[in-house]
């Protein structure tokens, strides 16, 4: 399917959501998994999906 905010565009968001949380000493643990899963994927070399993407992680080896 097309391509609407890739998962790359997400995971770097969501750093950039844990850095403006930080800086005001807010602690953002689902921000934190957030950012981790998209990492996660873009390194896999996924980052060009779509971010609903993420459930690569979830269902491995799905064709």
């Amino acid at each position: 399917h097309d391509c609407y905010f890739s998962a790359s565009h997400a995971a770097k968001d969501s750093g950039i959501a844990l850095g403006l949380a930080a800086t005001q000493g807010i602690n953002a643990p689902l921000a934190q998994a957030t950012f981790d899963q998209y990492t996660k994927l873009t390194e896999m070399g996924k980052g060009e999906l779509d971010k609903s993407g993420i459930a690569e992680l979830t269902f491995k080896g799905r064709s």
